[in-house]
């Protein structure tokens, strides 16, 4: 078992170690005193004692390097020659400071830049390397570097990060300019590097390097992503079950080594927090907490005060960085994350379960189980829990134009595997991304781009690589394949609602089952949600259904809810993925309402539903937790589903599932039907299919002795096609009894066409 440290915040008084060095290679060598690493074969200490640059047979790149971690109050003093005129091809960089030895893999630092433009413009400039992006912060005087330059450069930086560039050329310094940057503050490496051609490689001169100045003892550390873990957060401190009302956020070292904070940034969405001097012991937490109510926490644990800690309750994003800006722990949780509604209201914590399982976000956070609501500065009271790790899949992947597509990973990515073009491919001719870009901090959504370009009506599928892994190492089991494809437009009944659940059970929630009844792919951010006022022709209550893309496939069904772990666990989903997770829905009664699913901009009704408890099998005494199924999409009957389903079929085929297959202008669904509920033949469904569209019809239904049970149709218009279903009941709702019934239509029209159809069915029990 892990011993974990408690500690008091210990104030370390940052000092500054003076030193220099210097060379002018009179002793003709730059391997010794000091040590220069690198590219020491392409290099020389010529007859005149300046390192010179040997000839290349190739054109390339070459560098030097020694250890310097001068950074503050400084002075670095150099000459450079460079018997040519300098090109975009040809030109040299000093490394005042380095964190890598190799410099052409520095991250973070700054250095001199002589040349690199072309003509009259080539100039000496001062540029800083952040996080491997390169920024010039002085602009030199442009035509010092341009022609055959032999250079005397000094850089001065002082205890404030202010930069000054000087040039002589002569016999005095001019000032390139002045440039505050105080972005790093550390330094392990000074070199030189030489970019040439071949014709130019052996005409780079270096001399009299002298460096001098002081650097900061406590700065040098190397912290990698998820070293330090966002630990736990408490974001609703109201009401209190025992902990201070006050929001705090805890840190946890996973490392054996302790680590300086100092200068590290808290950012809480957008307001970012400096920490001052601090650290944060090996295997151990410290709480972040506002300045004024510190002594409200125990003594015995490590805190460390900002201005504020103001954290939202619904939903917030916390990231960490380290003084480089480099970001090492992020955290974007919602009140989802409580796992357990009755907590949801506050004075509880939420904690991680396991600090290792970093990339698996909700799935290792839930409510403190802690007497008094959470547990600042010592292990989290959830620690022996059980942690569900989902396999890294794809969450959604959508197409955003011709060329492009949007990918979001159901965990947080390792930024370098992610960011490989050759993991990602897609088929029909398209193949692998040109870029692939970051969308989040967290690289677990990102953007593909493409040189070809995606057709309409054409459904590609995006494969992934099994080498893909999480931030964690975990690499994908099997190839990834997700569709996708431009998203077309909607006609009516191309998106239809297939299954409402409107009476739920117990703490149950309600739900509506879409089904893609079309050869078509839509795109669900177009489409609302809502009630209908079937008088007025108007929807009303409506809802947004999703904010992002999420594309509905052919034959694919989506169900629409507020809560689809609810769902998940009262009925058995053959598609888990396939819910969206509303806010709130329309308002549906459990005795009748409506539901319709129309186009964003309120005009288009792609299908409406009008439903009542009447709707439901006479068998049933009870409605609680039965969903009303759609027979088939092409019919407009529906039927409860059936208790072998569990009363309930969300994401997939529904249980009163009936095809509508027509043989002959009348047709019934079979001979023989049993109306008991159990999901098979459960009503008989009569379909017709005539030539003619002006006919009207009745249905009737007779015992063997022609009495008269139940009018299904009443003289109503027909249309070409239909359908009804009798669920073998009399006019007043009764189930009838086992036996043969008669089905007599009766089929008119106005200009005298008339005809009877007379069919025998078996009612079973």
């Amino acid at each position: 078992m892990r011993k974990f440290f408690l500690f008091f915040i210990v104030f370390i008084s940052s000092y500054q170690i003076n030193g220099q060095f210097s060379d002018s290679f009179n002793d003709s060598d730059f391997i010794n005193n000091p040590s220069w690493m690198g590219n020491i074969d392409k290099f020389e200490v010529d007859s005149l004692n300046q390192l010179h640059n040997k000839y290349d047979s190739l054109n390339g790149e070459s560098y030097l390097s020694t250890e310097c971690k001068v950074s503050e109050d400084a002075i670095w003093e150099f000459n450079v020659s460079l018997l040519f005129n300098p090109s975009s091809s040809n030109y040299s960089k000093v490394y005042l400071m380095s964190d890598e030895q190799e410099l052409s893999e520095c991250n973070n630092g700054y250095f001199v830049k002589v040349g690199g433009e072309s003509a009259s413009v080539d100039d000496v400039s001062l540029y800083s390397v952040i996080s491997g992006i390169e920024t010039k912060i002085i602009d030199g005087i442009d035509g010092v570097a341009a022609l055959n330059p032999n250079l005397k450069i000094k850089v001065t930086r002082d205890l404030l990060g202010n930069f000054e560039l000087l040039v002589d050329t002569s016999s005095s310094f001019i000032s390139m300019g002045i440039a505050a940057e105080n972005s790093i503050n550390t330094s392990e490496y000074f070199g030189v590097f030489c970019k040439y051609t071949k014709t130019r490689s052996d005409k780079f001169y270096f001399d009299d390097f002298s460096v001098s100045g002081s650097w900061d003892t406590i700065s040098p550390q190397n912290v990698n992503e998820n070293d330090i873990v966002i630990n736990e957060i408490f974001i609703d401190p109201t009401p209190s079950i025992g902990l201070p009302e006050y929001e705090y956020i805890e840190l946890y070292n996973r490392t054996n080594t302790d680590v300086i904070l100092t200068d590290w940034t808290l950012k809480i969405g957008t307001t970012e927090k400096v920490f001052s001097l601090s650290e944060i012991k090996a295997d151990s937490f410290v709480v972040l907490l506002k300045s004024d109510i510190i002594d409200s926490f125990p003594q015995n644990i490590s805190k460390i005060g900002f201005s504020s800690v103001s954290l939202t309750n619904a939903a917030g994003e916390i990231y960490l960085y380290d003084n480089y800006g480099k970001l090492i722990s992020t955290v974007e949780y919602t009140d989802s994350w409580y796992n357990d509604d009755n907590k949801e209201e506050g004075g509880w914590s939420i904690e991680q379960v396991e600090p290792n399982l970093f990339c698996e976000g909700k799935n290792n956070w839930r409510a403190s189980i802690d007497a008094i609501g959470g547990t600042p500065g010592k292990k989290n009271s959830v620690s022996e829990e059980l942690v569900y790790s989902d396999n890294l899949r794809i969450v959604n992947a959508y197409a955003q134009n011709s060329n492009s597509i949007k990918v979001h990973f159901n965990k947080k990515m390792d930024s370098l595997d992610v960011s490989f073009t050759g993991f990602y491919s897609v088929d029909k001719g398209i193949g692998i991304p040109i870029n692939v870009a970051f969308l989040t901090e967290t690289s677990n959504e990102i953007t593909l781009s493409f040189s070809g370009n995606f057709q309409n009506s054409v459904i590609y599928y995006l494969s992934v690589n099994t080498n893909l892994s999480d931030c964690s190492g975990n690499e994908i089991d099997t190839t990834l394949r997700y569709k996708i494809s431009l998203s077309d437009s909607c006609l009516t009944s191309d998106i239809i609602i297939n299954e409402i659940l409107f009476d739920p059970k117990d703490d149950g929630v309600d739900y509506v089952e879409i089904f893609n009844n079309s050869d078509k792919v839509f795109d669900l951010k177009d489409f609302r949600i809502s009630n209908y006022l079937l008088d007025w022709n108007t929807p009303e209550n409506w809802k947004v259904i999703i904010e992002d893309s999420r594309f509905i496939f052919p034959d694919e069904y989506w169900v629409l809810t507020t809560d689809s772990a609810k769902v998940k666990h009262q009925y058995y989903t053959e598609n888990p993925y396939n819910f969206i997770q509303l806010e709130s829905m329309p308002t549906f009664s459990n005795d009748e309402g409506t539901v319709a699913i129309i186009h964003k901009s309120l005009l288009n009704i792609i299908d409406v539903l009008a439903y009542s408890d009447e709707m439901h099998h006479p068998l049933l005494s009870d409605f609680d937790g039965v969903s009303l199924e759609r027979i088939s999409p092409e019919m407009g009957e529906w039927q409860s589903a059936s208790s072998t389903s569990g009363f309930g079929t969300p994401t997939f085929r529904n249980s009163q599932f009936i095809s509508n297959i027509l043989d002959g202008e009348i047709t019934f669904s079979s001979e023989i039907f049993s109306p008991n509920n159990d999901g098979f033949e459960d009503a008989l469904i009569i379909s017709w299919e005539f030539e003619r569209t002006d006919l009207m019809g009745s249905i009737s239904v007779y015992n063997s002795d022609g009495m008269l049970l139940n009018v299904l149709v009443n003289n109503e218009f027909l249309g070409a096609s239909g359908s009804k279903l009798w669920n073998g009941t009399d006019e007043n709702n009764f189930i009838l009894t086992q036996g043969m019934y008669i089905i007599l239509i009766d089929v008119i029209s106005d200009d005298g066409f008339v005809n009877k159809y007379k069919k025998v069915v078996v009612l079973s029990n």
